[in-house]
C-alpha cells in the first residue's frame, strides 16, 4: 500500500466526515418521510389523493436540501480554516529563508 493511501486511511477527518454525512442521509429520510406521511394524512382527511402527499415530498426535500447546503458551507469553512492554520504552522516551522 502506498504511503499516500496509508495516510488517507489513517486520517480521522475522512471517517468523521463520512459518518456525519451518513447521519444527514438518515435525517433526510426521516424529514422527507414525515412530510410525505403528513401529506398522506391530509389527503385521507380531505379526500384529495395524492396532492398533499406530493406537496409534502417536495416540501421535505426542499427543507433538507437547504439544511444540507448550509451544513456543507459550514463544513467547508471549517476545513478551509484548518488548512490555513496547518499552512501557517508549516511556514512558521520553516522559518525565514535567507
Amino acid at each position: 500500500m502506498s504511503e499516500k493511501k496509508k495516510r488517507f486511511a489513517a486520517d480521522s477527518r475522512f471517517y468523521r466526515g463520512a459518518m456525519r454525512w451518513m447521519g444527514v442521509g438518515f435525517e433526510f429520510l426521516i424529514v422527507v418521510g414525515l412530510c410525505v406521511w403528513g401529506g398522506w394524512w391530509l389527503d385521507e382527511w380531505e379526500g384529495t389523493r395524492p396532492g398533499w402527499m406530493i406537496l409534502g415530498f417536495f416540501v421535505g426535500f426542499g427543507i433538507m436540501l437547504y439544511i444540507m447546503i448550509q451544513r456543507a458551507r459550514k463544513e467547508q469553512a471549517q476545513e478551509d480554516a484548518e488548512k490555513k492554520s496547518e499552512w501557517e504552522a508549516e511556514l512558521k516551522d520553516k522559518g525565514p529563508s535567507a
